[in-house]
């Protein structure tokens, strides 16, 4: 494809998501909140206000890529994981006539999907090499889900959203990078300083460092039986899919989610095709 083609088409590209997002303002985003979901309730009007905020900060996200890699509206999507919608509910808004797919390990977020955003569920699994979809996505967008995964686990989850995708299906994965020490030190804890350090001590070697919650807290927030904080140099994703030449490394941004997380993109075709 020549030069003046491609710039036509990110033009192109460019207007009709202006249109859809006429339509989405105008039409609004459904605000419903499920009263049993950890990610809002318990501290008040902010915690709300920022789970919305969050939401459609993704929303940003998905749009900016899906234009910049020269990407028509996806025909099916997949959330994952997908809480109680705090991302699904702007991908029904803004792309009504896909099939969106939310994806979970807690079936009491995916009954509240379903019902309030009619969406498609798949429930997750812990051991992420035996999760298999019935069809394969054009979009994955996947929110805060390898920011508490053991190295192990996070290689695996890859895996899958890669075999997933359709054959120019794209991923959106975000991780907690190189600015979760400032967070830390200046903003708010993740975990207790002595447990942060674990994990920072680990990824300044290996480019990956985990520390699982403990007590309580661990016990509230996930049914995976490792689950903590991971900390990830931007090397570590791109080594990761690199080795797979089955699919094209699109770009990787730091703090490029809510101000916060970092973003790895890729997707389909491969790299040599």
């Amino acid at each position: 494809m020549q030069t003046s083609q491609r710039l036509d088409r990110m033009f192109t590209a460019i207007r009709e998501y202006a249109q859809a997002y006429q339509s989405y303002k105008a039409c609004g985003v459904d605000r419903t909140l499920n009263s049993n979901d950890r990610e809002w309730s318990g501290e008040g009007a902010w915690a709300v206000n920022h789970y919305f905020d969050v939401g459609e900060d993704a929303l940003r996200l998905i749009v900016a890529t899906l234009i910049s890699t020269g990407r028509s509206f996806p025909k099916r999507i997949l959330d994952f994981p997908s809480g109680s919608g705090r991302v699904t509910r702007y991908l029904r808004a803004f792309f009504p006539e896909a099939e969106i797919w939310a994806s979970d390990i807690h079936q009491t977020h995916l009954t509240f999907c379903c019902d309030q955003f009619g969406v498609k569920t798949k429930a997750s699994l812990e051991d992420f090499t035996k999760i298999t979809f019935e069809a394969e996505f054009d979009l994955v967008f996947c929110g805060s889900l390898l920011t508490h995964l053991t190295q192990r686990d996070a290689e695996a989850a890859l895996a899958m959203i890669s075999r997933s995708l359709s054959p120019t299906g794209i991923a959106i994965v975000t991780f907690h990078g190189r600015h979760s020490s400032h967070v830390q030190r200046h903003k708010w804890k993740y975990v207790e300083d002595e447990l942060f350090h674990i994990a920072e001590d680990r990824v300044g070697t290996s480019g990956f460092g985990f520390v699982g919650y403990q007590g309580d807290v661990r016990d509230q927030l996930s049914a995976q039986a490792a689950y903590g904080v991971s900390l990830i140099k931007p090397r570590w994703p791109i080594v990761q899919l690199e080795a797979d030449s089955s699919i094209r490394i699109l770009g990787y941004s730091e703090r490029a989610w809510d101000d916060h997380q970092d973003v790895v993109i890729f997707g389909h075709p491969g790299v040599d095709e």
